[in-house]
């Protein structure tokens, strides 16, 4: 399955909130950005709309600091 199917398919099970990638693969869900620390840096959220933001600072232990618009 690609990628863009697996995203795909899993915002069929959450039409709200941020399906979150980390490398190839979709790695969960989460309904806000408020706990960057949750995933390790480099993670992709990406919204309903699209937008995307990355996991930045931190480290793979701590986990990541902030969320970043993807530009």
């Amino acid at each position: 399955m690609s990628l863009q199917t697996e995203i795909a398919e899993n915002r069929k099970q959450h039409a709200d909130g941020f399906v979150v990638v980390s490398g190839d693969a979709v790695s969960g869900w989460v309904s806000s950005l408020d706990n960057a620390a949750g995933w390790q840096p480099g993670c992709v959220a990406i919204a309903p709309n699209g937008c995307e933001w990355v996991a930045a600072g931190g480290n793979d232990y701590d986990g990541a600091t902030a969320w970043e618009t993807r530009q």
